[in-house]
């Protein structure tokens, strides 16, 4: 699996319920930007083991609520 730019490798993607995540999942490897309330850009990214993110909270913490948030649009369309 090829992480994005600014992604640990350490980090384990995050799995959240509703989605079925494989190499088949026709989203596999789509990053959405995710802008914040400051401008900030951070790059949600689907992969097939699940979503990754390049901000400081997913690869301190594996917590990450740009990926809640996308994930949550995703599921819902």
């Amino acid at each position: 699996m090829i992480l994005p730019a600014g992604v640990s490798a350490f980090r384990t993607p995050v799995q959240l319920p509703g989605m079925n995540y494989g190499e088949s999942h026709f989203l596999n490897g789509f990053t959405w930007p995710y802008i914040n309330s400051k401008g900030k850009q951070y790059d949600t990214t689907l992969t097939s083991n699940g979503w990754v993110c390049n901000c400081m909270g997913y690869n301190f913490h594996n917590k990450c609520k740009h990926i809640v948030a996308v994930h949550e649009k995703v599921i819902a369309e």
